[in-house]
C-alpha cells in the first residue's frame, strides 16, 4: 500500500478524527500540512496515560501472552470483545508505576503499545492514520519525525504497519466473537474474595462457560479447531486463574 493510500487526503489541516477513541484525548488525522514539523519520542512516563484504566481491549492473537498475567473477560455476551483486566471499579491500574512505567516482564497489550497512533479503515483499501495530539510523546523537531521530504518517515511507517496488523487481527477477533456467541459459550460469571472471613463479590463479568464447552458436539469442536479458535478459548479459561493474583495485587496496593 502506498503512502497516499495510507493517508486520507484532507483539505483541512489538523482535522479532528470523527467519533471517540478509548484513551485518545485529542485524536487527529495525520496530515502533512498540520504535522510536518512534528514527530515522536518516548515519554519519560510512557504508560502514564494508562495509569487509571481498569481494562483494555485485546485481539485474540494476544490471548496466549496476556493469559499468563491478567484475567481475560469479554465486554458483553452479544457483540463483545476480549478485555485484559487490570483492576476493578475505579481502582488504579496496579501494573503502572508512579513513574508511568509498565510492570517489568509483564505483557503490554497491543492497543497500548501502538499509542499514540491508530488507523481507521476508510473506503476500499484506504486507511486513515490517527494520532493523539494530546500525547506527551508528540513533539516538534523530533529525531523521529512523522514526515521526511514530504513523505511518511520510516519510523512512522513502522508504527502504521503495527497498527494495520492490529486492525487485521481485530477483524479475526470479531469473527471469533461471533462464533463463540453463536455457540452460546458465554455466560455471566463472578469472582469473590474473602474479607475478614466473609465472602464478598469482587467482580462480575462475562466469560466462556467451561460446562457449555464440554457439551459441544464433535463436529463443533472440530470446526473450532480448524479455525484455530480452541487455543484462544482455553487461553481465556486458563486466564481466570489470575483473579486471585489480581485480588492480592490490588489489596497490596491499597495497603501501601
Amino acid at each position: 500500500m502506498t503512502d497516499s493510500e495510507k493517508l486520507e487526503k484532507n483539505s483541512e489541516a489538523g482535522i479532528s478524527a470523527e467519533g471517540s477513541m478509548y484513551l485518545y484525548q485529542k485524536p487527529e488525522y495525520l496530515n502533512r500540512e498540520a504535522h510536518d514539523q512534528l514527530g515522536w519520542t518516548m515519554p519519560k512516563a510512557p504508560y502514564a496515560f494508562a495509569a487509571n484504566i481498569i481494562s483494555v481491549p485485546l485481539v485474540i492473537s494476544e490471548i496466549p501472552s496476556a493469559q499468563k498475567f491478567y484475567p481475560i473477560i469479554f465486554s458483553g455476551v452479544d457483540n463483545g470483545q476480549p478485555l485484559a483486566v487490570f483492576s476493578v471499579g475505579q481502582g488504579r491500574n496496579p501494573f503502572v508505576s508512579d513513574g508511568g512505567v509498565w510492570e517489568s516482564e509483564h505483557y503490554i497489550p497491543a492497543y497500548l503499545r501502538r499509542y499514540p497512533f491508530a488507523t481507521v479503515q476508510g473506503d476500499g483499501d484506504k486507511v486513515a492514520v490517527v494520532i493523539d495530539r494530546a500525547s506527551d510523546g508528540i513533539i516538534e523537531r523530533s529525531d523521529l519525525p512523522f514526515f521526511q521530504d514530504g513523505n511518511i518517515s520510516d519510523a512512522t511507517q513502522s508504527m502504521i504497519d503495527f497498527s494495520l496488523k492490529y486492525e487485521h487481527d481485530l477483524k479475526i477477533t470479531r469473527d471469533f466473537m461471533q462464533t463463540i456467541s453463536a455457540l452460546d459459550l458465554l455466560s455471566e460469571q463472578h469472582v469473590g474474595q474473602s474479607i475478614k472471613g466473609e465472602s464478598k463479590a469482587f467482580a462480575n463479568f462475562v466469560a466462556i462457560d467451561g460446562s457449555k464447552l464440554d457439551k459441544l458436539s464433535t463436529d463443533q469442536l472440530a470446526s473450532l479447531h480448524q479455525k484455530g479458535y480452541l487455543a484462544f478459548i482455553y487461553g481465556q479459561l486458563f486466564s481466570q486463574e489470575n483473579w486471585s493474583k489480581l485480588i492480592a495485587r490490588i489489596s497490596a496496593s491499597a495497603d501501601q
